[in-house]
């Protein structure tokens, strides 16, 4: 039996160092609650003193209204500054209209940092303040309703615009786009691997549990709804909300399943239910799903044990009635050029997919499985012509990316993330010990217009150094939050017409602050896994 891809090992052995660590603290009930990396003991619960501003820097400390607690220490929430003691948004404050200490007249309100008789239609008078309580964290749906943390204001609720997962220490983490505050850490699941939004609700694809999880987006502790994906040993690794449908695929079970949104006699979330599915067929193992028409394109990556007879292609699956879900054909990836560097010996192996208004786009890892899944030709992308089926190449460069292992869409550009060529340390829970041709790459008219290489922030070798390894990503508010698999982290990088630029990361001086440390590293594990991030809707 060949071995495990490099790539996909990391997620199974964390996995199991997790279950173990897990079995070693429960059984020490004396020492009351115990709580995963990153997070500790207050009142009973555990809390990240770090970004919660009800015990921030320690227990019991608590930010004042309007504050956001940020590596343990309190600040203004962006937007506000200080003035005479407190956090004000002097856009709208009556006592600092413009400008700190620039009070309206009795009687008047402040609007956009002015003065003014009254209070323009469609916003809220809230004690002199006129604001749009639509998108005011200070007064998010009603006056007073303040945003706890690093939350915005979204169609009147508080919610994170992006969330990450963490899979080695079972956690989630939203953050704040455009500032790139982090939320306190909240413990959620045993095994977290893929995430998806809807309607303010966070879906999480539990591989332990083989359950489709839910959180509020403002409240990610809090599970709301469960809904069972089968087998526990199964591997629910990709999921497509397209309502009111959600469908998630399975790369162990080999399935699709077809969920729809009832209302809440099904729970107190979306309220879902599972209507349909549908078995791809033995040793197929799909890893993703996008849709183009009433049709599902399903990268099959296949499996070592059957010599991946059953892979390297793409199924396509009629979803017109999405009860009865019908596997129309396959479309063979093993007629492409891989330009392996040998000669021989590569594989196309696909591991996700996008769909454009006019074709679909599949990322190619391009491995050579009798030599440790080690890459033998550059990351590509397949391109596939719905009307005809045809499929052509796209070559991503090698110097810039090897291991395509995530492309999404953004406006009319290919966003691609290259894991790289990553060795691993086997005796050490797969701590990455080199990594090569790892980050992003930028796709405009079939044609790679610009690359950005992950940069540890460390020199690779020196104690105490974690690598950074690409995984996959969310786009929100016009720039990347790419999820590092080696070291927890999360870069920020923003995408321009034909350009990518570092906001949060090691790679150029310009960046306006390091990359986001969301998934602390737990001192018992080598690695921390983010696994998987998505944005909020």
């Amino acid at each position: 039996m060949l071995p495990v891809p490099s790539f996909v090992a990391p997620r199974l052995l964390v996995l199991s160092l997790l279950c173990a660590s897990a079995l070693v603290l429960t059984g020490c009930p004396d020492e009351g609650v115990v709580c995963t990396s990153g997070l500790v003991v207050c009142d009973g619960a555990c809390v990240d003193t770090r970004s919660d501003t009800a015990h921030c820097g320690a227990c019991g400390t608590t930010c004042s209204s309007g504050e956001v607690c940020q590596d343990g220490a309190c600040g203004c929430r962006a937007g506000t500054e200080f003035c005479n003691g407190a956090c004000v948004d002097t856009a709208t404050d009556v006592a600092h209209c413009g400008a700190c200490g620039s009070a309206c007249a009795a009687g008047q309100v402040c609007e956009s940092g002015t003065c003014r008789e009254g209070c323009s239609e469609g916003l809220l008078r809230c004690s002199g303040a006129c604001v749009d309580g639509q998108s005011d964290a200070l007064h998010c749906g009603a006056c007073g309703n303040v945003c706890p943390d690093a939350q915005s204001c979204r169609s009147g609720r508080c919610t994170y615009d992006v969330v990450a997962a963490c899979f080695t220490n079972g956690q989630l983490v939203g953050l704040q786009a455009g500032t790139d505050q982090l939320g306190p850490r909240r413990e959620f699941g045993a095994g977290i691997q893929a995430l998806a939004s809807w309607d303010g609700f966070v879906l999480g694809a539990d591989m332990t549990n083989g359950k489709l999880l839910q959180a509020p987006g403002g409240n990610l502790g809090a599970l709301v709804e469960e809904d069972s994906l089968g087998v526990v040993s199964g591997s629910p690794n990709d999921i497509l909300v397209d309502p009111p449908h959600v469908y998630v695929i399975d790369s162990v079970n080999n399935t699709l399943q077809v969920l729809r949104r009832d209302g809440p006699s099904h729970g107190n979330g979306l309220g879902l239910r599972t209507v349909g599915q549908l078995n791809l067929g033995p040793n197929t193992s799909p890893q993703a799903l996008a849709r183009f028409g009433d049709l599902l394109y399903i990268p099959l990556f296949g499996t070592g044990s059957s010599n991946f007879q059953h892979g390297n292609a793409v199924a396509r699956v009629d979803i017109s009635d999405p009860t009865q879900p019908r596997k129309v054909d396959t479309l063979s990836l093993t007629g492409l050029d891989l330009k392996p560097f040998d000669g021989t010996g590569s594989m196309p192996l696909p591991f996700s997919v996008t769909a454009t208004r006019t074709h679909v786009y599949v990322a190619l890892t391009n491995l050579n499985p009798a030599n440790d899944y080690r890459p033998n030709g550059p990351g590509m992308l397949a391109r596939i012509d719905p009307a005809t089926g045809a499929v052509s190449a796209i070559d991503l460069g090698q110097e810039r990316c090897l291991n395509a292992g995530y492309v999404e869409a953004v406006g009319d550009q290919l966003v691609v993330a290259c894991i790289g060529e990553a060795i691993y340390d086997t005796a050490n829970g797969y701590i990455a010990t080199s990594v090569r041709s790892t980050g992003l790459v930028l796709v405009k008219n079939d044609v790679p217009v610009a690359s950005y290489a992950l940069n540890p922030g460390c020199q690779p070798g020196a104690p105490g150094c974690l690598l950074s390894v690409a995984s996959r990503f969310a786009v929100s508010r016009g720039a990347v939050y790419l999820a590092d698999t080696n070291a927890g982290r999360v870069f920020v990088v923003e995408v321009g017409d034909g350009t990518l630029t570092e906001r949060r990361g090691y790679s150029t001086p310009t960046a306006k602050g390091p990359a986001l440390e969301a998934c602390p590293v737990d001192p018992r594990r080598p690695v921390s896994n983010a696994i998987d991030v998505t944005a909020l809707h």
